[in-house]
């Protein structure tokens, strides 16, 4: 309780919870989203390779990332940029899940609800870009801030979000319909937008628009009264410049082939764990809901004990520890489990829960990393740039996923291939321990990499 209140003296309480609202929804998305995954599998009758395709697809928003972020960098909406665009990012939400609550003709086809479904998380993207960069601009700006607590604090409020949808989406999937739990969504989607609208972004910290003298008053403009395009341009030049710097991009490469090189089976999971196991949405929420106690321990133990351990070391854990979570599915498909006497529902509960919280963790000291080499005023472009890459790797993941499911022969009722596939997405994880140089063994230069990053655009302009 003494960090939250160091941090709503520093920051204040209105925009702690703005943006604890903002990142719990984030991770709370997971409660309507188990809703879809089930409307796909047992309303419109898509075999695995199929939803895992059309689930990725509808990730395609988030590649574009780096766009939302240099617009929200860059152009001023009446001398705001950062919560306009987050009242634009639920309107979209808003719009889009609204749709697929209220017209049964957008749910009973799955390209059409994959549309929606693709607006919503159009919307998601946005909302993350701009709380990305509130948090990092804030976290700059504020006296008194501490390096990381303020991301470490929000990515609590994400795992937070992430344990209560994950709890309550199980069992609300026995006693409520898909739409009803869309409607859920909506109304706390409602108060989000609400709570935007009554505050104002100059009050926490975050940078005001520029404003001429009355002897020049073009001698600084504002973003807002810049020509958009030229503002725009300013920004992709920075983020450029930035990106040009080694200690920026060889850390982002790493991060991308770190997720993007292992072929995702979690759509065959999902069929196996409910078609071939028999288990239950309560179960598979409670799954979900343990990966995101350990990402809450995860974090805190971060935050009290790790964040003085060189980033490379610990991110070569983490594969390992990654490829080795993989591994235990084997266990449960090949029923070694049983033979052990532990049945298949506390087997889940307990190893396979993990893959997801060490995925997610491995994000957080990233973020940490990142904030320190962000240039200041880029902080929406860079992070975008990062999320963007997070996304696509996740893309990459899901089509590697479907066509090692396909060549495996792996479907609603045919497992025989997926012990091998585990395997092999299991080895995969270990591939990017052989490039883990592209990580800095320490970040002793990364005030250095910030400045000059900022200072070359200076110089072109």
């Amino acid at each position: 309780m003494g960090t939250i209140g160091r941090l709503r003296k520093i920051y204040g309480g209105t925009f702690m919870s703005l943006v604890s609202l903002c990142y719990f929804l984030q991770s709370f998305r997971s409660f309507p989203w188990m809703a879809m995954t089930y409307w796909y599998k047992d309303n419109l009758k898509v075999d695995p390779g199929t939803m895992q395709f059309l689930m990725s697809t509808t990730m395609l928003p988030m590649v574009a990332k780096p766009v939302y972020g240099i617009i929200s960098d860059s152009v001023y909406i009446k001398g705001a940029h950062r919560l306009p665009y987050l009242i634009l990012a639920g309107g979209l939400q808003l719009f889009a899940w609204t749709i697929i609550a209220t017209f049964s003709g957008v749910s009973s086809t799955a390209s059409m609800l994959t549309a929606f479904l693709t607006i919503t998380n159009l919307g998601g993207a946005i909302s993350e870009v701009v709380q990305d960069a509130m948090v990092a601009e804030a976290g700059k700006n504020k006296a008194g801030a501490q390096q990381g607590e303020l991301q470490s604090f929000v990515w609590l409020a994400m795992a937070f979000g992430g344990v209560v949808g994950n709890l309550t989406a199980g069992y609300a999937m026995k006693m409520l319909t898909p739409k009803a739990m869309v409607q859920i969504f909506i109304s706390l989607l409602t108060i989000q937008v609400f709570l935007t609208f009554s505050v104002s972004e100059h009050s926490f910290g975050l940078r005001p628009a520029e404003k001429g003298t009355d002897d020049n008053p073009k001698l600084k403009q504002s973003p807002a009264q810049k020509d958009v395009s030229s503002a725009m341009w300013e920004q992709l030049t920075k983020l450029k410049a930035a990106l040009q710097k080694p200690a920026l991009h060889r850390p982002l490469l790493w991060f991308l082939s770190s997720f993007g090189f292992i072929p995702g089976l979690g759509s065959s999971m999902f069929f196996f764990h409910t078609e071939h196991l028999g288990l239950n949405a309560s179960v598979l929420g409670l799954a979900r809901l343990v990966g995101q106690v350990g990402l809450i321990f995860g974090s805190m133990l971060y935050n009290k004990a790790l964040k003085g351990v060189p980033v490379r070391r610990l991110f070569t854990i983490v594969q390992i520890l990654l490829s080795l979570c993989m591994l235990t599915d084997i266990v449960i498909v090949k029923r070694i489990n049983l033979e052990l006497g532990v049945p298949d529902k506390w087997f889940v509960l307990g190893a396979s829960a993990f893959v997801e919280a060490i995925g997610q963790f491995k994000s957080l000291p990233f973020m940490v990393l990142l904030a320190q080499l962000c240039p200041s005023g880029s902080e929406a472009s860079v992070f975008a740039f990062f999320t963007a890459a997070s996304c696509l790797a996740g893309l990459l993941n899901g089509y590697l996923g479907v066509a090692l499911s396909t060549y495996l022969n792996i479907s609603g009722t045919d497992f025989s291939g997926l012990p091998l596939g585990i395997f092999i997405s299991a080895s995969c994880a270990l591939l990017p321990i052989l490039w883990i140089g592209l990580i800095p063994a320490t970040t002793e230069s990364s005030k250095e990499t910030q400045t000059s990053a900022v200072e070359e655009p200076k110089k072109e302009l």
